[in-house]
């Protein structure tokens, strides 16, 4: 799977599963998720694990290492992480 491909693979998994999402969008080679402010500062775990485990289940055979980044819709708050390639 190329990487544009794959970016755009994660992007449509997250838009349909994940629910308290204000936006996702591609930038350059990053994926890029707005969370609300009061999901960032009380639920930043939980939105990571989700994100990690959707990816996870469906899309199991990555090529390359994903770098997402979590921001809050007010800008102040960010989260850069990324989830390695499978093991092929």
């Amino acid at each position: 799977m190329a990487a544009l491909d794959l970016h755009n693979a994660v992007i449509d998994v997250l838009r349909c599963e994940l629910g308290s999402v204000h936006a996702i969008s591609l930038i350059k080679d990053q994926i890029l998720v707005q969370i609300s402010t009061a999901d960032f500062e009380h639920g930043l775990g939980d939105v990571l694990r989700r994100i990690h485990s959707l990816i996870d289940l469906q899309l199991p055979k990555r090529n390359q290492h994903l770098s997402l980044i979590i921001r809050d819709v007010s800008q102040g708050y960010e989260n850069v992480f990324k989830i390695c390639r499978s093991v092929l």
